[in-house]
């Protein structure tokens, strides 16, 4: 039962890692529940380059914020970048 939980927990830091980075839009703009938020933010203790990213992330998003002759957008910060994707010429719409 030891070495399960020993070989568990890599694989549970692993599913954490890509939980973190592809919710990290979700946890800023405040959508998250408490678990997840929990989760991410145990996790971020854990791992440093989790907490550089969210770190870079919270940057941008402040600084996107104050940019002159713009409104914060209404729109969660993944949901922005996926319209603008979809904009570029000789994506599909």
């Amino acid at each position: 039962m030891m070495m399960r939980a020993v070989l568990l927990h890599p694989v549970r830091f692993h599913r954490d890692h890509r939980f973190t980075r592809r919710q990290a839009s979700a946890y800023l703009d405040g959508d998250l529940g408490p678990d997840d938020r929990g989760r991410i933010e145990s996790h971020t203790h854990m791992c440093p380059p989790c907490a550089r990213f969210m770190a870079g992330l919270r940057r941008t998003v402040s600084a996107l914020g104050t940019l002159r002759g713009t409104e914060t957008p209404r729109v969660s910060v993944s949901d922005g970048v996926l319209a603008r994707l979809r904009d570029e010429p000789g994506n599909p719409p």
